[in-house]
């Protein structure tokens, strides 16, 4: 048993406290578990109980906020593969009204499409010969014996043998400009004014060819240019004037 003041444990049957002399009451086993209990404090048992965690507690606010959870997560991972349906399903219907007809085809990526390059070796002078050349975006009828659409090709030309060049030529037609005379025309680049133009023919006298005098001037105009009109006296043709889409030119040789 424990002592009443000092709370020392002392024999059971003690009538005093061999520690501070205090008189003891004989006690059965109830009122020495009460004794201990008063002598550890009053504390009521719930304030001796063991804490409990809060989600314990207050179980109701636990189970909410998991499901809270769940859900938060469910929205940020199913966002994304919905977004993604999305835009599949928009680049599907685009494809679909392409394929169809019913909306606007794309344009072609290729750069430069007005234009064809090419090149050839000069196996005589060890060099290259490069080319760009591009065909008239209209076309002139012309009686017999030239029956049929006549177009017009503008190209430019850098080889080792002439240097450059710009060659106007006809599918069909005569454009009668002998090589010892020479022959002229008009030209003009975009809305600029329109200009008169000196041609010089080719050595071997073919009326379906003519060379541009001062060619290095005209190409730098034309790499400025989007579009040209060439009028040119055609052989019992008149002037017709032959139009060209010259945008996106490159020419560095």
């Amino acid at each position: 048993m424990f002592c009443s003041q000092c709370g020392k444990g002392i024999e059971d049957d003690s009538r005093f406290c061999r520690w501070c002399g205090a008189v003891q009451v004989p006690r059965t086993v109830d009122s020495r578990k009460t004794l201990a209990s008063d002598v550890v404090g009053s504390a009521a048992p719930d304030d001796l109980a063991p804490i409990k965690p809060w989600w314990k507690k207050e179980p109701v606010i636990a189970i909410a906020a998991v499901v809270a959870l769940i859900v938060l997560v469910s929205i940020f991972s199913n966002g994304g593969s919905k977004s993604s349906g999305f835009d599949s399903t928009i680049s599907s219907d685009t494809a679909n009204l392409t394929a169809t007809g019913d909306g606007p085809a794309p344009k072609p990526s290729t750069p430069n499409a007005n234009w064809d390059y090419s090149s050839d070796v000069d196996k005589v002078r060890g060099g290259t010969t490069f080319y760009a050349t591009t065909t008239s975006t209209n076309s002139i009828s012309q009686s017999a014996p030239y029956d049929g659409l006549t177009t017009m090709s503008l190209m430019v030309r850098k080889s080792p043998a002439y240097g450059t060049d710009v060659l106007l030529t006809i599918s069909s037609g005569q454009m009668m400009c002998p090589s010892y005379e020479g022959c002229s025309g008009t030209v003009r680049f975009d809305d600029g004014k329109a200009q008169r133009i000196s041609f010089n023919g080719p050595a071997d006298s073919s009326s379906e060819v003519v060379f541009v005098v001062g060619a290095k001037a005209f190409l730098e105009k034309l790499k400025k240019a989007k579009k040209v009109v060439i009028e040119k006296t055609l052989y019992q043709a008149g002037s017709p004037q032959f139009e060209f889409d010259v945008a996106g030119l490159k020419w560095d040789h």
